[in-house]
């Protein structure tokens, strides 16, 4: 379910993406890929957690976070749809979505 997304921040997702994206992606939403691509901001996110007093190893994660113009995407869905990021596909494993200008997309694979 998506939030209804005020006025004021319609038009401010594409005009984030045209300033600050790195990526070209296009998206496969319920098995149709999508006939427009779409510009996005890939970041990556270290994880880091430290060990406790008994010695285990400390685990280290990076995680890719997409950020999309939320306009046009209503029927993306966690666990079901695709990414695809310089030819390569990307399952989506979670979405956020905050009532903004931006989608957050959580994906699963390496870049």
């Amino acid at each position: 379910m998506r939030i209804n997304r005020p006025a004021v921040f319609a038009g401010m997702g594409p005009a984030f993406a045209g300033a600050f994206s790195n990526v070209d992606c296009r998206f496969t939403i319920d098995g149709v890929l999508q006939p427009e691509t779409s510009r996005g901001i890939l970041r990556q996110k270290r994880e880091l957690e430290f060990a406790d007093e008994y010695g285990r190893q400390d685990v280290e994660a990076v995680t890719h976070v997409l950020s999309v113009p939320a306009t046009g995407l209503e029927a993306l869905e966690s666990e079901r749809d695709q990414v695809e990021i310089d030819d390569a596909s990307f399952d989506i494993r979670n979405i956020t979505d905050d009532g903004r200008a931006m989608l957050k997309i959580w994906l699963r694979g390496d870049i």
